[in-house]
């Protein structure tokens, strides 16, 4: 399935520059906000602080891992391949190397987390959370992600999503790096949505 038609970019390029501004400020916000002094009780009103810092980290990440996502990784990456119109080395190489750290587990969304009522069954972990408590209400959603009171699972739930943010930072790397030396253009013919052949996608 291709990304939505809704607020689509006018072309690869813009993509970049979208995607540039929001990594950008992706990572400004998680320097502002990481917790300072030593570990706290989950139960004080600082780990409280800091679970919820931690769900809206988790929630921010989504659009850079989520396939159908304007600015996910799997899409930034077609445009890289698509926009190095001087085939750069070193463009290439870098985004050869956020394919190899942004994984299939990354691009599926399915952890599986720990035995019990939140146990994997198709349904993604997390955005039940998103999209019954954080984003939306959905009632369906709401009833699958009871679980998340539990902050001790919470934090591991969305401790897997970090692991996309070193692909994140080399995909921002990338784009910088092409955008800053002019390497980086819209190719002459309009994309389609089709899904590109990308060993790790």
């Amino acid at each position: 399935m291709g990304e939505g038609k809704r607020g689509k970019p006018t072309s690869e390029f813009e993509r970049l520059q979208i995607f540039e501004k929001l990594a950008t400020e992706y990572f400004r916000m998680v320097e502002l906000f990481i917790p300072g002094g030593e570990p706290v009780p989950l139960n004080s009103t600082e780990g409280e602080r800091r679970h919820w810092v931690e769900l809206l980290r988790a929630a921010l990440l989504r659009k850079f891992i989520v396939r159908d996502e304007h600015v996910s990784l799997k899409l930034v990456v077609r445009a890289l391949r698509l926009c190095n119109y001087s085939v750069d080395c070193k463009v290439a190489e870098g985004t050869d190397e956020v394919t190899h750290l942004f994984t299939a587990e990354m691009v599926q969304d399915r952890q599986a987390l720990t035995s019990g009522p939140a146990q994997d069954d198709g349904h993604d972990l997390f955005d039940d959370v998103l999209y019954g408590r954080l984003l939306h209400g959905d009632a369906d959603r709401f009833h699958r992600s009871e679980w998340a009171d539990d902050y001790a699972r919470m934090s591991t739930a969305a401790a897997g999503r970090f692991d996309a943010e070193r692909a994140l930072r080399k995909a921002l790397e990338v784009v910088r790096y092409g955008l800053a030396n002019e390497l980086l253009r819209s190719p002459d013919e309009p994309t389609d949505d089709a899904e590109p052949p990308m060993a790790n996608f």
